[in-house]
């Protein structure tokens, strides 16, 4: 019988056949090695669910799962998770060879963490060109700041968490655009965020992905903040600062895109707020 691991590594599939080999190596390459794999594959139609099956490890699990969107793959591997931690990879990123060990060490050195993160590169779609690096720049517990349009906690699914800290929250279903911020947006009030100062997640960036479709985007911001609102968590002054924060930010998107009507739009929501003032 496997020992049971120190980590549960959470990964959703669908469709991923020219990236998953990555994703999966990066894993075997961790120097940490007390970990387990949970793929759900999400009725894929291309070669993904193959290419896991080649991989003869013990800490590999893999699910098959009818089409139930990425929310839902990640609750079932939440559900099977044994790991002390847990942690995500999305089936096109990459964990760098120390992310898991890192961020283990704190969790054990500081049991009065629950969540860690540590900074975040992203690349091209070939992992060839190095776009940006983010840097987390707040410790304490996260849940006033993971409300902000631009937290300085969150860069995409890098937490690792742990499990007595998760308790029975799961992804919304519902939500197919900004799910991960409302998931850690769920569990944030239950103690202290810290990161380390290696790197712990390696993101690609390619066409096509969820986070491209920018009207679908400005949707889900709005839902957020409605959420937010719900939730008290701002101050007034501080939700309209973020009202401004949300139209400058689509404002400048539809510029870039030469979205002329979505620019405008934003444009004189941000005159309107500015004369509010």
């Amino acid at each position: 019988m496997m020992q049971k691991p120190k980590v549960s590594i959470i990964m959703a599939a669908r469709n991923v056949q020219d990236f998953i080999a990555d994703a999966l190596e990066s894993v075997l390459n961790q120097s940490f090695e007390e970990w387990e794999l949970i793929i759900v594959i999400n009725d894929s139609s291309d070669d993904t669910s193959n290419i896991v099956e080649q991989y003869n490890d013990p800490r590999i699990v893999k699910i098959d799962i009818e089409m139930g969107g990425l929310s839902n793959a990640r609750n079932e591997g939440l559900d099977i998770a044994r790991g002390e931690f847990i942690c995500f990879l999305d089936s096109d990123d990459r964990l760098p060879i120390d992310s898991l060990k890192e961020r283990v060490k704190f969790l054990v050195d500081y049991p009065e963490v629950m969540f860690v993160d540590g900074p975040v590169r992203t690349f091209n779609k070939n992992y060839t060109q190095l776009l940006r690096i983010w840097t987390p720049d707040f410790k304490g517990t996260p849940d006033r700041e993971m409300a902000l349009l631009a937290p300085r906690c969150f860069s995409g699914i890098t937490w690792m968490i742990r499990k007595s800290g998760l308790g029975r929250e799961r992804f919304d279903t519902s939500w197919t655009h900004l799910e991960d911020r409302l998931f850690f947006l769920s569990i944030a009030h239950k103690g202290l965020y810290a990161f380390v100062d290696h790197f712990v997640y390696d993101i690609r960036k390619r066409p096509g992905s969820l986070m491209s479709n920018h009207k679908e985007l400005e949707v889900a911001y709005r839902k957020f903040m409605r959420h937010v609102k719900t939730k008290q968590l701002l101050s007034k002054e501080v939700e309209m600062a973020e009202r401004i924060a949300f139209h400058r930010m689509f404002f400048r998107a539809g510029l870039k895109r030469f979205n002329w009507i979505s620019a405008a739009k934003h444009f004189c929501q941000l005159m309107r707020h500015k004369l509010l003032d």
